[in-house]
């Protein structure tokens, strides 16, 4: 059975109830320091995530075990949330050799990614964030996604400033949903849930002649969020490490 499209209006009303991570009280219109702070936190997360991603069995293995996919569903406000952890332990070349991908993300995800329909830039909230909008397309007769969420990017980040990160958050979207998602677009996809999206490029040291020297690159990539509508568990067991599996290896090959 095709899975009923959930309305823009159903989205609202059930964040209005308390059925979301966000605080329907937070304007999405932010100064920077707000916007920073969520950053921030949303950062802290995925940390969290990360650690915690080391008790969890492994999902999928690719490349003598280089490549490790982790995933899980946790109870949550709205349901069963997935958490998907990949992690692609070493690949060859800087940090910089692969944020090319994040600084391009808003065409480069069509490209690298064949469920991609259209990623729409909606607007920009000072220097921290910008709106987006992304349609999924998926094999009958699951119904087609929707996704409005912030986008963050830091890159020359960290203590020596050569890691490069990009978190995905529907955090504070409410006006941007009201905003940008027509009755249309409402009626003919699923709206589903980011609560965290993040690339995350770190760098790998080996002590050369006394001084820490980069030989490589670590990438991780993690999804947390509800599909939304109906979906199989078993097909979002499967959809789930192959997909997070596919953007990892899209970010590489970039």
């Amino acid at each position: 059975v095709r899975s009923r499209p959930f309305s823009i209006m159903s989205a609202l009303a059930a964040r209005s109830d308390g059925g979301s991570n966000n605080n329907t009280n937070e304007d999405d219109t932010c100064n920077d320091s707000d916007s920073k702070r969520i950053g921030d936190e949303l950062e802290q997360k995925l940390e969290v995530l990360f650690e915690k991603a080391r008790s969890l069995p492994i999902s999928l293995s690719r490349d003598d075990g280089n490549i490790e996919i982790r995933n899980t569903f946790e109870p949550g406000e709205s349901g069963d949330e997935m958490v998907t952890l990949a992690e692609a332990k070493f690949v060859a070349g800087n940090p910089n050799s692969y944020k090319r991908y994040l600084e391009n993300f808003n065409s480069a995800f069509e490209e690298v990614d064949p469920m991609v329909k259209k990623l729409h830039s909606l607007e920009r909230d000072g220097n921290e964030r910008e709106g987006i909008k992304v349609f999924l397309k998926f094999a009958s007769p699951v119904s087609d996604r929707v996704m409005v969420y912030w986008k963050y990017v830091k890159l020359n980040h960290g203590v020596n400033k050569d890691e490069h990160l990009m978190m995905l958050s529907e955090k504070g979207n409410e006006n941007l949903i009201r905003k940008y998602l027509t009755k249309e677009e409402s009626d003919n996809n699923v709206l589903a849930r980011t609560f965290l999206c993040a690339y995350w490029i770190k760098p790998i040291y080996e002590k050369q002649d006394d001084t820490n020297k980069i030989i490589g690159s670590n990438i991780r990539y993690v999804y947390s969020g509800n599909v939304g509508g109906y979906m199989p568990k078993r097909l979002i067991n499967f959809l789930g490490p192959k997909t997070a599996l596919n953007t990892l290896k899209g970010m590489i090959g970039y």
